[in-house]
């Protein structure tokens, strides 16, 4: 092949070449050219450009004595070879971004028709959960998640024409189930102008954007999953999924109400009940910074508000705290929200609405449960301060003793606080409907994990680090020669821990509490 040949089949556009960067030679236009907003053309090169590439060749090549009497390799098959060899190699090393290249075309080439993309997770932040050593990082952008600096939402941005949603006449029943449900005990939404914001939705296109299109995707989501227990995959909630992600950026940018707060905090309830959190913690981080954005840990932005909006944006703030300390101590790393920035009264006790608040079938049982999960929260608040923060390793061992003391009697005295019909599963199952008991199974096993922080292996106390180490000892497992399984000499053992029969006996109910409700793939995580 000829100089004007290799010439005539670059791959590369002119602004790739020019910016000497790589191109990765979509149709009809490249990355690079998408992302700085200029046009994307090859211009072919004219007879005097080939006929200076090839002096140029012919420049570097070695003399040669008989180049005119006998024929020699052409040197530029040896550079086209050569290039091929690079091309090949560059195709290898540019697999692993083809997805989200090949998605952030098609988002921009093709109408919406033609694309179907599959639920993916590639599309948010990389967060990393902290060790207790390492996750002060003064280095990471923000303390309290460790969230990558290079942003990535938002990669198939909606427009108007895209926003579709199931027949209003499909859609109603999920809605009306999750507020006759969920919502009682989780007021993430006010019913009545979320049904407002629904009608309009469907009155004309012209009340049409992306937040309230997302806030309705994270209703249904909820329903599916949560209510109905549906794996994540499954068409219908893997779809409202995937709308709510291909807006976030949109939804940590909007201010002009709640709405951008309460579909991030609806997300984290979805992505809370999967094996992994990371996305859940990082959607918390977020949902809290834009509450703080808007004044919602502040009383004083409580101001000239009706006595309706004032309770509900003080609900929202509560359940994003919740949420905000449940997922740092489950990841050991800070949390966003201070209590020292915090001056927002605790949820009313008794509720006129009853909203939060679970209700007995058979007695006149009333539980506050929203009001005990914020109470709950200070304790984990505590537990992640003496295990987890920068101060705590710089505390004795009488310093440290004490702080797990302090948080095991608030533990105790939060747990005093529930009507004792609602302790075991005897008590919950007669009680309170099955809604009710998945709650009250997720408050309790937040509870245990609670305990198990300042306790066992995880508080790195040596009680419980020698009992555990006890069981590698020959002295206590008791091999005998032909036999696999040892046997164990309990008079060898050291005595238990101070701390176990709590941790047993709140070991069991959640064993009991779990045989109760549907066992899907949200309640076990």
């Amino acid at each position: 092949m000829n100089v004007a040949d290799h010439a005539r089949r670059r791959k590369a556009c002119d602004f790739c070449v020019s910016r000497k960067i790589r191109c990765d030679t979509l149709k009809p236009i490249c990355s690079n050219c998408l992302s700085y907003g200029v046009e994307c053309k090859i211009t072919p090169l004219s007879n005097a450009s080939r006929k200076k590439i090839s002096r140029r060749l012919n420049k570097s090549g070695p003399p040669s004595s008989s180049s005119s009497s006998s024929p020699q390799p052409d040197r530029a098959d040896a550079i086209e070879a050569r290039l091929a060899h690079i091309e090949s190699r560059l195709d290898q090393l540019s697999a692993e971004k083809a997805d989200f290249t090949q998605q952030l075309h098609l988002a921009h080439a093709l109408q919406p028709s033609q694309v179907i993309p599959e639920l993916s997770f590639e599309s948010f932040p990389e967060t990393h959960a902290y060790t207790a050593l390492g996750m002060w990082n003064e280095d990471t952008s923000l303390p309290c998640l460790g969230t990558s600096p290079h942003l990535a939402f938002s990669t198939n941005i909606p427009t108007s024409g895209q926003l579709e949603l199931p027949p209003l006449s499909e859609l109603l029943p999920a809605v009306h189930k999750y507020f006759e449900s969920y919502n009682r005990f989780t007021p993430l939404f006010d019913k009545d102008k979320f049904m407002r914001m629904l009608d309009d939705w469907y009155m004309s296109t012209s009340n049409q954007s992306l937040v309230p299109w997302a806030a309705i995707n994270v209703v249904l989501g909820i329903s599916y999953r949560v209510l109905d227990g549906l794996p994540i995959e499954v068409t219908g909630l893997a779809q409202c999924i995937r709308n709510v992600q291909s807006v976030t950026t949109e939804l940590m940018m909007w201010r002009k109400d709640l709405l951008g707060v309460q579909v991030l905090l609806g997300m984290v309830i979805l992505f809370q009940g999967t094996t992994d959190p990371q996305l859940a913690i990082m959607l918390a981080g977020s949902a809290m910074r834009l509450g703080q954005s808007i004044g919602l840990p502040s009383r004083k932005a409580l101001d000239g508000l009706s006595a309706a909006d004032a309770l509900h944006r003080r609900r929202i703030f509560w359940i994003a705290y919740i949420l905000d300390r449940d997922l740092a101590l489950r990841a050991k790393a800070p949390y966003t929200q201070l209590d020292s920035e915090t001056d927002i009264e605790l949820p009313d006790i008794d509720a006129e609405d009853d909203m939060g608040i679970f209700t007995s079938k058979i007695s006149s049982i009333r539980f506050n449960y929203l009001r005990a999960r914020v109470q709950l929260a200070f304790v984990q608040r505590k537990a992640n301060d003496i295990l987890y923060s920068k101060r705590a390793h710089k505390l004795t061992v009488e310093q440290r003793v004490q702080n797990i003391s302090s948080v095991e009697q608030m533990l105790f005295n939060w747990r005093n606080k529930i009507p004792v019909e609602l302790l075991s599963a005897d008590g919950l199952s007669h009680m309170i409907s099955q809604l009710p008991i998945h709650l009250m199974t997720s408050m309790y096993n937040r509870h245990l994990e609670c305990l198990f922080r300042i306790h066992s292996i995880f508080s790195f106390d040596e009680a419980w680090i020698n009992r555990v180490s006890c069981y590698f000892s020959p002295a206590v497992i008791e091999m005998r020669e032909h036999e696999v399984d040892g046997e164990l000499v309990h008079s060898n053992l050291t005595p238990l821990p101070n701390g176990w029969p709590e941790c047993v006996k709140y070991c069991r109910l959640s064993l009991e509490l779990s045989t109760l409700g549907k066992e899907t793939e949200y309640s076990q995580w």
